[in-house]
């Protein structure tokens, strides 16, 4: 397994900050939005090596959600401690701050090895 820094300093709050506001104001409609987040630049940051897309999902049934999805160019995966501290900074909440372990509650996590990737989803209050 490779150690992936993450530097989280002033430059990188501002670029997370630049893209939950872009999100929060252009939300993904499954099925409707023309553009997935991931091929939209205005969705995604690079913080070091990892590669966050985050979007404001609302589904078919108009619940919005936080998704966030972590990438890393090779085959492991995110470093879980990275992910979580990256998802801290896209608003979800709940993680203890301190595990690799799951948050207890509310948050829909997903791997694919394939694309390198970790995602989550959280339910989102009406923006």
């Amino acid at each position: 397994m490779i150690m992936r820094p993450l530097l989280i300093d002033d430059e990188a709050r501002a670029r997370v900050r630049e893209v939950l506001s872009f999100a929060s104001k252009n939300w993904y409609r499954l099925g409707r939005s023309e553009i997935v987040p991931g091929d939209d630049p205005r969705h995604t940051v690079l913080l070091n090596t990892y590669r966050c897309v985050f979007s404001y999902t609302l589904d078919p049934h108009d619940n919005l959600w936080r998704h966030l999805s972590i990438s890393v160019p090779s085959k492991d995966l995110p470093n879980p401690f990275a992910f979580y501290s990256i998802a801290e900074l896209f608003d979800f909440t709940g993680w203890d701050g301190k595990s690799i372990e799951p948050p207890p509650e509310g948050w829909i996590l997903g791997v694919n090895k394939q694309e390198h990737c970790i995602t989550a989803v959280q339910k989102a209050a009406p923006l």
